[in-house]
């Protein structure tokens, strides 16, 4: 009888289909590990991340489904996964770029926007783990000091931006400490070169901010014929086509830029902290001719009104009219989604930065997990229907206000919530609360 009411309360819970989702989701990485028996453990470590929102071994154990009446045969299984020689990280991100590929397959964008950007991920009372090194950090607890050193990993990604459902195709959790490390630099052009691999026939544009602004980047996209839009932050000697004359003149940037003609305004939203502000923007472009290369450069200002702000924008697209320079800014503004997944990993997300492993070998596994996890959740907001995604979003706490956002936070309680209650089930059909007679 007491198997029975298990099952019954199971049935209405998408426990079933979301086991079913997840594994044709992580198919790509499945296909590539070398034994079939490591399958069930990797869902279970996906299942357990999401739904303790955390990358802790222990609380991924709890929160996955489990016969035991102790949760440590599920840990060690989860430890001889990252353990195990027969495999290396990058067997991981080879089937984390294979569902990349798979979702342009499917969804099928004209063309594709990739930003590219680095992080530091903060481990600041650890001493001696391998490869910990000192990195910049920006953002709380040191309210009012926008920068600080800190221990931790530097890690950089590249994701597909323009897609409902983000991939990524490169990521890297490294050290400045380690032999194999060279510069930062390497790591971008690696970025570069792997997501045109993963892409030879499909037009890349490539989106950065101002860490990018750099004529060695702007070169090596130029060697995987891509394209790019990046923020410039640097003032810099360079030649200005002057369309009158038919001829180049030499100027610096920022004297450019105060100077720009502006050519039309357009009205543009933003939101920040859930608030949705409208700035008039005047747009202007002119073409440049950087001094220590022939490349050939276009500059795209957009000019706050009435603020009288000045954003830059570096571009090997040819601008010749207004519409290529809207879809332009339009393309760079994408770049800000790469944030938004960024927070989703480190803070109320995922908390990746909490991992609790001691080799940079096992940091980068779960690191490659981690993202494996958020992208699932996004996976789950694209392939499901309408109304079963705003169950979900009901049970993870949408408050049914117009102020509500459907952002994936709320959708990550929710599936959650959905295998948290089939854990306690689970474990509780097969070891009953002792109640005293």
């Amino acid at each position: 009888m007491p198997s029975i009411s298990h099952s019954d309360r199971l049935a209405k819970l998408p426990a079933a289909e979301l086991n079913r989702s997840l594994a044709g989701f992580l198919q790509p990485v499945t296909d590539l590990l070398p034994d079939h028996r490591l399958t069930p453990v990797i869902h279970l470590m996906i299942q357990g991340i999401v739904t303790s929102q955390s990358p802790i071994i222990t609380q991924m154990a709890r929160g996955a489904s489990h016969l035991d009446q102790s949760i440590r045969p599920t840990c060690q299984r989860s430890y001889r996964f990252l353990a195990n020689p027969h495999f290396t990280h990058r067997t991981l991100l080879k089937g984390l770029y294979g569902i990349a590929q798979r979702a342009v397959a499917v969804q099928r964008p004209a063309y594709l926007v990739v930003a590219v950007d680095p992080v530091n991920m903060e481990k600041p009372y650890t001493h001696a783990l391998e490869g910990v090194c000192r990195v910049m950090k920006e953002t709380p607890p040191c309210l009012g000091h926008p920068k600080r050193i800190t221990r931790g990993y530097p890690a950089i990604t590249a994701t597909l931006v323009n897609l409902a459902q983000p991939g990524t195709t490169y990521a890297n959790w490294f050290s400045y400490e380690t032999a194999e490390f060279i510069s930062q630099n390497r790591e971008v052009e690696r970025a570069f070169r792997i997501t045109r691999t993963l892409f030879p026939r499909q037009k890349l544009r490539f989106v950065g901010d101002a860490g990018l602004d750099d004529q060695k980047v702007f070169a090596q996209v130029e060697r995987v014929h891509a394209e790019f839009v990046i923020r410039a932050c640097h003032d810099r000697q360079l030649e200005v086509y002057n369309d009158r004359l038919d001829r180049w003149e030499s100027a610096t940037l920022f004297d450019l830029v105060a100077t720009v003609p502006l050519q039309f305004e357009q009205k543009i939203r933003f939101t920040h902290a859930r608030k949705v502000r409208t700035v008039r923007t005047g747009f202007g472009w002119f073409k440049i001719r950087l001094l220590d290369t022939p490349q050939v450069l276009w500059v795209v200002v957009a000019h706050d009104v009435v603020e009288g702000h000045d954003l830059i924008l570096l571009t090997n697209v040819p601008l010749k009219n207004a519409p290529t320079v809207r879809q332009v800014y339009a393309d760079w503004r994408k770049r800000g989604n790469i944030e938004h997944g960024y927070r989703f990993d480190q803070e109320e997300g995922l908390d990746v930065e909490a991992m609790r492993v001691a080799t940079l070998e096992h940091m980068r596994r779960l690191f490659v997990l981690v993202l494996l996890a958020a992208q699932f959740v996004y996976y789950i907001g694209r392939t499901w229907t309408q109304r079963a995604v705003r169950w979900l979003r009901d049970l993870g706490g949408k408050l049914g206000l117009k102020s509500d956002r459907d952002g994936p936070y709320v959708l990550l309680r929710g599936v959650s919530a959905v295998w948290q209650t089939a854990a306690t089930l689970t474990f509780a059909a097969h070891h009953p609360f002792p109640r005293d007679a």
